[in-house]
């Protein structure tokens, strides 16, 4: 009788690769280079110039006016994003010969947190979701936008945008088809999109407009109508956009929490104590309602 398939597959494994493949890929290039200020309390307090206290030119004798400044008392809050990730005993003890089931879990929980973070770090807005804090899109003022009005995006627009942000911005931020969009434009004006730069924080040539890098973020949200917003950020400490963080360590904590309660499982919670802050309102202008083009 000869060997049948069904049986010889019983004496075959099938090649398995360590690792997981990543298909779930978006880029944030913005939250790699944002600075983090410690927290001590639950929230993180300062103070904007509001107005100036004025002068005046007097004749000798005459009564001096007096004036002081005001300012603006700014409170943001850090908010808490955090899982639990549960891996059955059994399943870790026979199943982790190719693949540390529980090691695997944690890292793909800390991805998914990182995910998060960057989304709400465009679009986070706190009277929508009282739990997230303000993201880009909110900080920004009506002083600090201007309107593209579905006009096709050209470097005069983004002139003017880095003109918004009078000390200097650091980065311009852009979703993953404005940036194509920005390479036709080069190489429709000069022929080539080879405008890089070798810049230390990243690492690898970055593409630039007139020497400011720009990032991508790909939780910029596009319109129906194919148009979009661009960021010019200057970002720091002192004066510019910042992340928030509580506690000593400034990423995501992971705690092993021991065995579930009702099941033979391991709990393990990763969690993060963050918010974001903006310093000067100067330091964040926007271009909105830009068209991108058909062809981006």
């Amino acid at each position: 009788m000869p060997l049948l398939r069904a049986e010889s597959e019983k004496l075959s494994n099938n090649q398995l690769i360590s690792g997981v493949i990543d298909e779930i890929i978006e880029r944030d290039d913005l939250f790699s280079v944002l600075p983090f200020t410690r927290v001590n309390g639950k929230a993180y307090v300062y103070n904007r110039e509001n107005t100036l206290a004025g002068a005046d030119w007097l004749d000798p004798n005459e009564v001096v006016n007096e004036s002081a400044s005001t300012f603006t008392e700014v409170v943001a809050k850090l908010r808490i994003l955090i899982g639990d990730v549960d891996v059955d005993k059994f399943l870790q003890t026979t199943q982790s010969d190719h693949n540390n089931q529980l090691a695997i879990q944690i890292a793909k929980k800390a991805k998914g947190m990182g995910r998060e973070f960057s989304k709400v770090l465009i679009q986070g807005d706190s009277a929508v979701n009282a739990k997230q804090f303000d993201g880009v899109a909110k900080l920004v003022t009506s002083d600090q936008t201007i309107d593209g009005k579905a006009s096709a995006l050209n470097f005069a627009m983004l002139d003017e945008l880095l003109d918004k942000v009078p000390n200097g911005a650091d980065i311009l931020v852009m979703n993953r088809p404005t940036i194509r969009a920005y390479r036709q434009i080069l190489r429709a004006t000069s022929g080539t999109d080879a405008v890089m730069q070798m810049l230390p924080a990243f690492g690898h040539p970055m593409l630039v407009h007139q020497g400011m890098p720009i990032l991508m973020n790909e939780f910029i949200p596009m319109g129906e109508d194919g148009t979009c917003q661009i960021y010019a950020i200057r970002a720091n400490e002192l004066d510019g956009l910042h992340g928030l963080f509580g506690g000593d360590n400034a990423g995501i904590v992971v705690e092993n929490l021991g065995t579930v309660q009702n099941k033979d499982a391991i709990r393990t919670r990763l969690k993060w104590y963050c918010g974001l802050a903006l310093k000067s309102t100067k330091s964040l202008a926007c271009l909105k309602n830009v068209q991108i083009g058909a062809g981006a």
